[in-house]
């Protein structure tokens, strides 16, 4: 349980702290089924009914709308799953609908980048903060996904004439390049050594049955706790790449086919981006 499907998401590229947020809810789901029904329910037993109630017990747990709407999309997509592998003789998710209207309209960002590039100095040297807490500050800074950060190979890093170069494949098939200078070089030459000491090429990783491996994502929060409680801030990789964004069009006045290079996307996602960080980015 839940059947397979940590595997089947793994398997098809799906981020990690994603799966474990998907395979959570779908155990708080069978949780909240025995619960109520006082025995075992399999996959075929549940009813809309059930969904329905689920969803209203999380809401008046004061669960928020747009985090509902994230828990009714993995349900979606675990009910596809089932109806794939033949758990359940039809889905009937496709045609459910909450009973609650959600306002899905998105949050405010309160944040001043600009505040996060004055402490940038005062990270990297302090000897309180690990290293991959230095390193997670500084790739945030730079408007990188965490999926494409866990990914990064040091082998596609190139030091030579003093400049430390990063080139970053990322999992849709673009590209961006970014240059490491001041204090950033030591903290990213201290992670490349790291990893070929591990004899892993993650520039960050995580100790797996005496193994490093991969990033685990669930020992994120240990690290954005940490550098929270340094900066007086909240870490959030998505509302800081909001930020970047809106500091590279209002300040650096970068147009959009220059900030689509810098953050290694498609057009179309960085107009969204730059769309949504000039009306949702409320600086402080």
């Amino acid at each position: 349980m839940p059947y397979g499907y940590e595997k089947f998401r793994l398997d098809n590229g799906i981020s990690p702290n994603t799966v474990v947020h998907e395979v959570q809810l779908i155990r708080s789901l069978f949780a909240f089924l025995r619960h109520t029904y006082k025995r075992p329910v399999e996959p075929h037993d549940i009813r809309p009914s059930d969904i329905q109630q689920f969803l209203m017990d999380q809401h008046m747990a004061g669960i928020k709308d747009s985090t509902l709407n994230r828990k009714l999309i993995y349900i979606r997509r675990w009910f596809d799953y089932m109806w794939q592998i033949g758990r359940i003789p039809n889905d009937f998710m496709p045609k459910f609908k909450f009973s609650k209207k959600l306002d899905l309209t998105p949050a405010d960002i309160h944040l001043n980048y600009e505040d996060l590039l004055k402490k940038k100095d005062a990270v990297l040297e302090a000897d309180r903060l690990s290293l991959n807490a230095k390193i997670l500050y500084i790739l945030y800074l730079r408007g990188l996904r965490l999926r494409d950060m866990v990914a990064i190979d040091v082998d596609n890093f190139d030091d030579r004439d003093g400049k430390l170069v990063l080139a970053v494949d990322k999992k849709d098939g673009y590209q961006c390049r970014m240059e490491f200078t001041d204090k950033e070089i030591p903290v990213m030459l201290d992670a490349i050594e790291r990893a070929v000491f591990r004899g892993t090429p993650y520039l960050l990783s995580s100790k797996v049955k005496n193994e490093y491996t991969m990033f685990q994502m669930g020992s994120l929060s240990d690290y954005t706790e940490a550098l929270s409680s340094f900066v007086g801030m909240p870490m959030r990789s998505g509302d800081i790449r909001f930020a970047y964004v809106h500091y590279l069009y209002s300040v650096e006045h970068k147009n959009l086919e220059e900030i689509q290079e810098t953050l290694g996307v498609s057009l179309d996602s960085a107009s969204r981006i730059l769309k949504d960080s000039l009306v949702r980015l409320k600086r402080e």
